[in-house]
């Protein structure tokens, strides 16, 4: 059995969750201290237009071990990740996303792979999206392994857990993405500089509350357009 985690923090973007959000807190709450000696819960409430904050800000009211951070405006999904990570302050470092399509109880898959390695990364065997949503997303795995040469399976999977003493060697602020690139941006990066990583398979599931926001054409295009970016950097080449 892998040993306990001396402190955790997990974190989840929520943009529009009204309807997930308050589960995916409570089964932290729930699950997570069985793996970690401490544990704190963040909230990343990405300028959401329903009951998103409210609904966070009253469970960190009952529970001190919950916090929550306020965009006032939208700033996209890496924006929120990027906001995760910078205020979680225990060992490691957890995250998935809050719309339910992963469970909070698959946890100790990340956690039993993590001797020898600074991170774990979930890939999901079987995703449950749109066809839509997967044909965009195998386009853009092929992209990146041209590029990159990446065989990184899944670098968009929300269900990662890093040591903490990553964001020393690789500071985020080497990760220039805002947008859906922030997450591939990321594990790029910290490929390229040495970071040790495993990844496991991770059960996921179909959305049953709430609609996917993360899909657009717009949003895709500028995914691809800071792929590109990342690539010509790690050239040296101006962009």
């Amino acid at each position: 059995m892998a040993a306990r985690l001396s402190s955790l923090s997990y974190f989840m973007p929520a943009y529009n969750e009204e309807g997930n959000v308050e589960s995916v807190v409570r089964d932290g709450l729930e699950t997570l201290p069985k793996f970690a000696d401490e544990i704190e819960v963040i909230v990343v409430d990405d300028g959401s237009k329903d009951r998103t904050g409210e609904i966070a800000d009253r469970l960190a009211a009952e529970d001190p071990r919950v916090r929550v951070i306020h965009h006032p405006r939208n700033r996209g999904y890496g924006g929120a990740l990027r906001s995760g990570f910078e205020a979680s302050r225990n060992d490691f470092i957890f995250f998935t996303d809050s719309d339910r399509q992963f469970k909070i109880e698959d946890f100790p898959k990340l956690r039993d792979a993590l001797d020898g390695v600074d991170a774990v990364i979930g890939y999901r065997p079987d995703r449950r999206d749109p066809w839509r949503r997967l044909f965009t997303a195998w386009v853009y795995k092929q992209l990146i392994g041209v590029l990159f040469g990446s065989r990184i399976r899944d670098v968009d999977c929300a269900f990662k857990l890093f040591r903490r003493e990553v964001f020393a060697r690789v500071p985020l602020q080497q990760v220039r993405s805002n947008g859906a690139f922030f997450s591939a941006e990321m594990l790029l990066l910290l490929r390229s500089r040495g970071i040790r990583m495993r990844e496991v398979g991770i059960p996921h599931y179909a959305r049953t509350v709430g609609m996917n926001t993360g899909a657009s054409v717009k949003i895709t295009l500028r995914a691809i357009r800071d792929l590109i970016r990342l690539r010509l950097r790690l050239w040296g080449l101006p962009f």
